[in-house]
């Protein structure tokens, strides 16, 4: 199977993807968005937060991850993810495909 027909595959099993992509607002979105733009760059959210869901996700599909070595920070309930390698690839293919079906809603 391709990497985009597993993509396909994952978009139609779980619909949360979707659901949690229209669930983030424009500035949650320009997160996922600079991470493609960086290498080994990481993104950090709080707990419970939408991009917290929404990564949660992509993780239980291989595509973020959450990095051991997360700082500290008190009583903030803070959590770090990044894409994984298949996430370098698979995440634009992802985002495409989720913005064109919300354009078409």
């Amino acid at each position: 199977m391709t990497l985009y027909e597993e993509i396909v595959a994952a978009l139609n099993r779980d619909p949360r993807i979707s659901c949690l992509h229209g669930a983030l607002s424009a500035g949650d979105r320009s997160i996922i968005a600079m991470l493609l733009d960086t290498e080994e760059s990481f993104g950090t959210t709080v707990e419970g937060s939408p991009n917290a869901q929404f990564w949660a996700c992509l993780s239980e599909h291989g595509w973020m991850e959450q990095p051991n070595g997360l700082p500290d920070l008190g009583s903030v309930p803070v959590l770090r993810y990044r894409l994984t390698d298949v996430g370098w690839r698979a995440i634009p293919v992802v985002l495409d495909m989720l913005n064109s079906q919300s354009a078409r809603i």
